[in-house]
């Protein structure tokens, strides 16, 4: 089970994992109830939260999860052997520090299942920037198509790129927002979030105002690097909406800008990190934003010639690949073995990620 940096809810697979035979049985999707999602993107935002009620939360968001489970699991024909559950992040600092809400003990004891929860946390210890985590399942899944890179289009855009089908060739990184900007910027005319990309799709880039987003440091970096709502979060974005309305445009034009920064950077991340020799075989989309039309036409020309495709081609249904993802990566806890790529995250040596739950 996955929440991301959109927070809207909770993403769910089950998932039957036989060493390297991964098939997906099933997926779904529990929305936050609006209550709980207005508390949690106050913590994540940096507005201030005393312990109590961080703490509180924390319990909240895990009966949130354990609700969902208990709801899924009556639809797949077999009982679940464990539960891995991503939590929700409210604090991401690489290589610092990270915090994913969900107290995976109230899950465990609900469905009498072993939850794995924290997976993040030994990747920063062993010196890693604590994401991405996705890259060893994108390994274990799409290795053997290699050279091909993967593009998950969640709140955040990240890339994994796989030009060897040899784990050590893996290259991983946040190009920087996605779905988050578009969101934020709708959400200032009460929507959730700019339905199709029909705003983007009405309004014109501001190059002015893409010039200015362009220019954060973080673009800049090499990988491995990691970010979230602390660099791209609602700052930024009524930043960004400021300028485009100061340079006389309209509120679906800061639509559109949002969506070509988002290609700009993916595609200027994927050149830049590219080996040396590499020609991609194709570029794989998933996560939300890749139901997005103008955001995938957007991406399309901006990586051209490189053909794009989504996973829902290859069995992984595009808004459940990060749940897919952390299954995997608990399949392999559960077992004692490595599931993250120290190389995709910066760490020091491979780590089995995750703290278990008996029920």
């Amino acid at each position: 089970m996955m929440s991301g940096t959109s927070v809207d809810g909770i993403d769910i697979a089950a998932v039957d994992v036989d060493g390297d035979d991964i098939k997906v049985i099933s997926t779904g999707h529990r929305d936050y109830d609006e209550g709980l999602r207005k508390r949690i993107l106050a913590a994540a935002s940096g507005e201030a939260v005393g312990a109590a009620e961080l703490a509180e939360l924390h319990v909240a968001i895990g009966d949130a999860y354990a609700e969902a489970v208990v709801a899924f699991v009556p639809t797949l024909a077999a009982f679940p052997a464990v539960i891995a559950m991503h939590g929700q992040t409210v604090a991401h600092l690489p290589k610092r520090a990270t915090l994913q809400l969900g107290d995976a003990s109230r899950v465990a004891l609900r469905t009498g299942v072993p939850t794995i929860t924290d997976f993040r946390s030994a990747n920063i210890a062993a010196g890693g920037e604590g994401a991405p985590l996705v890259p060893f399942a994108d390994f274990v899944l799409f290795g053997t198509r290699a050279p091909v890179a993967l593009l998950n289009l969640g709140g955040i855009a990240n890339l994994t790129l796989i030009p060897k089908a040899e784990a050590d060739s893996v290259i991983a990184f946040d190009t920087g927002p996605a779905n988050i900007l578009s969101d934020l910027i709708a959400q200032r005319d009460g929507n959730r979030f700019d339905e199709a990309g029909g705003g983007a799709a009405r309004g014109r880039v501001d190059e002015r105002a893409l010039g200015w987003a362009f220019s954060n440091e973080y673009f800049g970096k090499r990988a491995p690097k990691s970010t979230g709502r602390e660099d791209f979060g609602q700052p930024f974005a009524d930043e960004l909406a400021r300028r485009v309305t100061r340079n006389g445009g309209t509120r679906d034009d800061a639509l559109a800008t949002a969506i070509a920064l988002t290609a700009r950077t993916v595609a200027d991340g994927l050149k830049r990190e590219t080996p040396g020799g590499t020609t991609w075989r194709e570029l794989i989309l998933a996560g939300g934003g890749a139901r997005n039309p103008t955001l995938v036409n957007a991406l399309r020309a901006a990586v051209a010639p490189t053909p794009v495709r989504t996973s829902d081609e290859l069995g992984i249904p595009v808004t459940a690949r990060e749940a897919v993802a952390f299954a995997i990566l608990g399949a392999y806890r559960m077992q004692g073995k490595p599931n993250i790529l120290p190389r995709a995250t910066g760490a020091s040596r491979a780590v089995s990620g995750g703290a278990i739950h008996q029920p």
